[in-house]
């Protein structure tokens, strides 16, 4: 048996599916043709493009999962950059970086020397412009800071946050 003679008595019907054809026209074309073409199927475009901002990005970082957000991405490419245009390695200041966005997340109310306006010198030749406040030293002269004391969170009287 044919397709064709399949098809008139009705054998296909529940084996196939069709989707009515729109054309691609708007209106009637009235030209000269040899021959009639089919219609085709278009597709409805979707309302927003594929690369459209996602309305709510942060949906499912932070406080929803270990993700950052936006905001926390950008306080640490702004750290980053800081910490190691002052001295630190890459890796010391992702670390501290990163330990600063838990920091943040806790609402701790500490602060690392790296991050206050007041810290002066570069990589071991650390010191503290405003010593007198923090209680550092008893004089200018002894202000001197060891590199693990300028990335460790700490409360301090004279810290003043630059980042």
């Amino acid at each position: 048996m044919t397709l064709d003679n399949l098809t008139k008595k009705g054998w296909l019907r529940g084996l196939a599916t069709a989707t009515p054809a729109t054309p691609a026209t708007h209106g009637t074309f009235k030209g000269p043709t040899v021959a009639t073409v089919a219609t085709v199927a278009v597709a409805k475009a979707p309302d927003n493009a594929a690369n459209a901002p996602i309305p709510d990005a942060d949906r499912w970082s932070w406080p929803h999962s270990a993700a950052m957000t936006g905001a926390e991405i950008h306080t640490f490419a702004v750290r980053l950059s800081r910490f190691t245009g002052i001295g630190l390695t890459l890796e010391d200041s992702e670390a501290l970086a990163d330990r600063l966005v838990n920091r943040d997340r806790e609402v701790d109310g500490r602060g690392a020397c790296l991050e206050c306006k007041h810290l002066a010198g570069y990589a071991s030749k650390w010191r503290c412009a405003n010593w007198e406040l923090a209680a550092i030293a008893f004089n200018a002269w002894d202000a001197g800071l060891p590199d693990e004391m300028v990335g460790m969170l700490q409360r301090c009287d004279g810290f003043s946050g630059q980042v």
